[in-house]
């Protein structure tokens, strides 16, 4: 199959979707057979890099660094098939009888635009075509923040948009000075070129993309971008940004990784911010009674262990890394669904207002239950595997202060987590005998599909554990990758 036509079969569903117009059920079934299609492609993709394959589709057949190339290795594959699946599971839950035909019909075509340029971002070679796959992915979540209407989502669009804007700034001067000293930004290239380059040129390069990408993953202090946008999104929209959209700033530290190996203080930087953004993050989380405010506050904490992780600069925490936000992104579109269910159940966004009585809470419960102990770490969840593998590469590296700020981090992530239980779940003395009509029909198809990922993927952490550690020694160990066979 050819890596062009992944790209573009999304892009083109999109453009349909939008130029035609059909009605939201007959567009939610299309998109719903075109992630089906995507999510078979994805696994033959992966099923094919990990057997060490490196797939290699050069553009008018200009070999790379002189053309365009989109190129698939472990890592790109493996993300590729999580948002295949995650995209499935939104579309799942986006019903119009849930929420409204007319926001059915608007998001459907952005999604899919979305998810092209996600691929694009996954599969490219080349680090100005990153620049571009992001923008495209931008441009549409900026779109998707719309179609709510309320006054809510327009006002909190302004900060997502400006410091996206302004981290796409740094992006792509980081890429000028980048391109000036190495002559390509092709990644292969730039990799066997950039030991070269003078010293004060190569950290002003690397560190304005350093800058730009933990902006976008949402990392401390300009996270708070995303606890003011993401609450106002579409309910299942949100859900999918909050388990991909922030991996898309991670995914692109993972990929100049073996870059930042020449500047060892952007290193230490990465290892710091990411130590103090996961105990920070979730004393914010703690402090809300926002629901999905509040898990946006945690995934600010939980892009902080990946962070860490990745600035340890081993082979053994990049791949930590991988796994926990493979981990994390199941778990966070879980813990969002589930979120959008007590809101309309509730008609309520606030904790504090939340009824237990309410119809489908027993499988809420569960589902909640399962998602909250794989985020807080409890065995034999994936949340368990993820942060022992974190914790283990930080103590190899003998990170002591930062292990300790890891370690309260996931105490207070179990407190946050109970305080949710507490007030949606946990039965308590009550004034009124009767429970109100919910506003709209219970659904528990796309919770429980998402419950059984996270599921699936704890009983299958150790495979994928080895299949990441590959990855993370494929990105670390060769200067020819991103090439192919040149």
């Amino acid at each position: 199959m050819s890596l062009a036509l992944f790209f573009l079969l999304p892009l083109a569903t999109g453009f349909l979707l939008f130029l035609w117009q059909p009605a939201a059920a007959l567009s939610r079934r299309t998109s719903l057979f075109v992630s089906i299609v995507l999510i078979g492609w994805a696994f033959a993709i992966t099923a094919k890099c990990g057997d060490g394959e490196i797939l290699v589709h050069t553009f008018g057949n200009w070999p790379p660094p002189f053309g365009i190339a989109f190129v698939v290795d472990r890592l790109g594959a493996i993300f590729i098939t999580l948002h295949a699946l995650l995209l499935f599971v939104t579309l799942v839950a986006l019903r119009p009888e849930t929420h409204g035909e007319h926001t059915v019909r608007r998001a459907l075509p952005l999604l899919m635009v979305a998810t092209s340029g996600l691929f694009g971002a996954f599969m490219t070679g080349d680090l100005f075509s990153l620049f571009v796959m992001v923008e495209l992915v931008l441009v549409s979540s900026y779109l998707l923040i719309q179609i709510p209407g309320a006054k809510r989502s327009l006002v909190s669009a302004m900060p997502m948009i400006v410091i996206n804007m302004s981290a796409s700034a740094l992006f792509i001067a980081g890429l000028g000075v980048l391109y000036g000293i190495c002559g390509s930004l092709n990644i292969a290239d730039v990799i066997e070129r950039i030991g070269g380059a003078p010293h004060g040129l190569r950290l002003a390069a690397l560190g304005m993309l350093v800058a730009a990408f933990a902006t976008k993953a949402a990392l401390v202090p300009l996270c708070f971008w995303m606890p003011a946008t993401y609450p106002t999104l579409t309910a299942p929209v949100a859900a999918l940004f909050a388990g991909i959209m922030t991996k898309l700033g991670v995914y692109a530290l993972l990929r100049i990784s073996p870059l930042l190996g020449h500047e060892p203080v952007l290193l230490s930087f990465l290892m710091w911010l990411g130590a103090f953004s996961a105990l920070l993050g979730v004393l914010a989380a703690l402090s809300q009674y926002e629901l999905r405010r509040l898990l946006s506050f945690h995934s600010v904490s939980q892009v902080g262990y990946i962070v860490f992780a990745l600035g340890l600069h081993t082979v053994f925490g990049t791949a930590s890394a991988i796994f926990f936000a493979l981990h994390h992104s199941l778990v966070k579109s879980t813990l969002y669904l589930v979120a959008d269910e007590l809101e309309r159940s509730n008609s309520s966004r606030d904790l504090r207002q939340m009824d237990f009585r309410r119809p489908g809470s027993i499988v809420l419960a569960t589902v909640f239950g399962v998602a909250a102990f794989a985020l807080a770490g409890i065995p034999p969840l994936s949340g368990f595997f993820g942060k022992l593998a974190v914790f283990w590469a930080g103590f190899g590296s003998r990170e002591w202060i930062g292990l300790a700020l890891l370690v309260v981090a996931s105490v207070f992530t179990l407190a946050s987590m109970l305080k949710i239980w507490r007030f949606a779940f946990q039965r308590r003395p009550v004034e009124r005998e009767t429970v109100p009509t919910p506003i709209s029909t219970f659904y528990p198809a796309a919770v429980l599909m998402a419950a059984a990922l996270i599921v699936v993927f704890s009983l299958a952490a150790g495979p994928i554990f080895n299949y990441v550690f590959e990855a993370a020694e494929q990105i670390s160990g060769i200067s020819g990758l991103m090439s192919g066979d040149r």
